[in-house]
């Protein structure tokens, strides 16, 4: 629930994408949601970088 995603340039629909546009007129953040291909790719890349990254602190 915590991870937030950028929307990105690789998703399929970013240029036509309804739920970025919805949520660019409401001042929203524009996060990765399920609509793109590549979601769980990058969700799985987004925690291993956050797990990585709190392992180096310790």
């Amino acid at each position: 629930m915590g991870n937030k995603i950028r929307c990105c340039t690789q998703c399929q629909v970013y240029w036509t994408c309804e739920t970025k546009w919805y949520r660019g007129e409401r001042g929203e953040e524009n996060i990765c949601c399920t609509i793109c291909n590549f979601y769980e790719e990058c969700l799985d890349k987004f925690n291993k970088e956050k797990k990585a990254a709190s392992g180096k602190g310790k």
